[in-house]
């Protein structure tokens, strides 16, 4: 097993296209692990700051993290894994009421289906299931 990581320009490219400010990513990636050119998250990564609390730029950070660890995955199980981690934002966005991250991720989800091939984010990416069916 190794450390989820995303190639570090990418991510910077994520961030600036999802909007977060840059001392917002600064934390993110003082927070991470790096080696080299990637990015890796921390096994307890957690925002302990006073002054960073704004959640739609955290809720950001993760889904431009998540959208690059998809991009950048070379096997169906890592893709399957990363679709996990941007339907977990999604979602958290939904609960917060963090209503333009959960578009963002909404529009992202459009614009990459033909990759993904899974019709919205209540939907599973396993194809072997009996629920619903």
């Amino acid at each position: 097993m190794t450390v989820i990581s995303v190639d570090s320009k990418a991510l910077g490219q994520e961030l600036v296209a999802w909007g977060v400010p840059h001392n917002y990513a600064m934390a993110f990636v003082a927070k991470s692990i790096v080696k080299g050119s990637r990015i890796g998250l921390h096994s307890f990564f957690f925002n302990d700051t006073e002054h960073l609390t704004n959640q739609r730029h955290w809720l950001a950070i993760n889904a431009a993290f998540w959208c690059c660890a998809y991009r950048e995955a070379e096997s169906k199980e890592s893709q399957i894994e990363a679709i996990a981690g941007i339907r977990a934002i999604f979602y958290t966005a939904g609960a917060l009421g963090a209503g333009e991250i959960k578009a963002l991720i909404q529009e992202w989800w459009r614009h990459t289906f033909e990759l993904h091939r899974i019709p919205a984010p209540n939907y599973t990416a396993v194809t072997n299931t009996a629920f619903l069916h």
